[in-house]
């Protein structure tokens, strides 16, 4: 299956601005199984709910990408006071919400929005997929408990440059722990207190590099195929022998 990763800079707190500049950057793109998004991707990483909190203008415009392409989205919002990455089908409709459970404290992400409390899992495909955003990475427990129903981990960010080995650290062992891909979507550019410097990747089962999107802005694809997780699982057992 085709995996299309969308890596640029938005529009600082400007929604409708940043729609304008996808629409842009997805112009050229060809036919793919599904696209991913950055967290809070119309706003960039703002703690001002009125600038992120999507409209009815922003569900359409995904919602349309998906059916006018026939493809899955995923893509990072907020709704209800909480930071959302929408899983959107082909057909438009809106298949899973996953609400971010670790929020980033350390940017007062925990003052301004409220916690999920639940995993969210969708298929695109027949790819088995479960869901996190950013600071969700740096806690392996959150990727344990679904790891034996998933093929791939999405995992949708604003991940600061300064930290950006840890990033690219963490999607590999993550892939390695869980005998799965990781597809690993940040953003680039400046926000007024952090910089951002991409890294997006799709990291395969064994920890190995399929696509490294580095610090350039546009449109990234790569093939995937869910059968390499299930042989590498049968040859390689590990996830059987996890203890609690």
């Amino acid at each position: 299956m085709q995996v299309t990763l969308v890596q640029y800079a938005p529009i600082w707190e400007d929604r409708r601005a940043t729609r304008a500049k996808l629409e842009g950057l997805l112009a050229g793109i060809g036919p793919t199984d599904w696209i991913v998004f950055p967290e809070m991707a119309l706003s960039g990483f703002s703690m001002d709910l009125s600038k992120t909190t999507w409209d009815a203008e922003d569900y359409t415009f995904f919602q349309g990408l998906a059916r006018d392409r026939a493809c899955q989205v995923t893509v990072g919002g907020v709704e209800g006071g909480q930071n959302i990455a929408f899983a959107i089908s082909p057909a438009g409709e809106i298949a899973a919400r996953y609400a971010k459970r670790h929020l980033f404290s350390f940017a007062g992400e925990d003052g301004r929005y409220r916690p999920g409390k639940d995993n969210a899992a969708y298929r695109v495909a027949g790819l088995r997929v479960s869901q996190a955003i950013c600071y969700d990475l740096r806690f392996p427990n959150h990727f344990w408990g679904e790891a034996g129903d998933t093929q791939a981990y999405c995992v949708i960010a604003a991940w600061g440059g300064k930290r950006s080995e840890h990033w690219k650290t963490l999607l590999r062992a993550r892939a390695i722990e869980n005998q799965a891909f990781m597809v690993g979507v940040n953003r680039i550019g400046e926000e007024p207190t952090t910089r951002y410097s991409g890294d997006s990747a799709i990291i395969g089962p064994q920890g190995e590099t399929i696509l490294d999107c580095g610090g350039a802005e546009g449109v990234f694809s790569a093939q995937i195929d869910a059968a390499r997780v299930d042989e590498w699982r049968a040859a390689f057992p590990a996830i059987k022998d996890r203890t609690p």
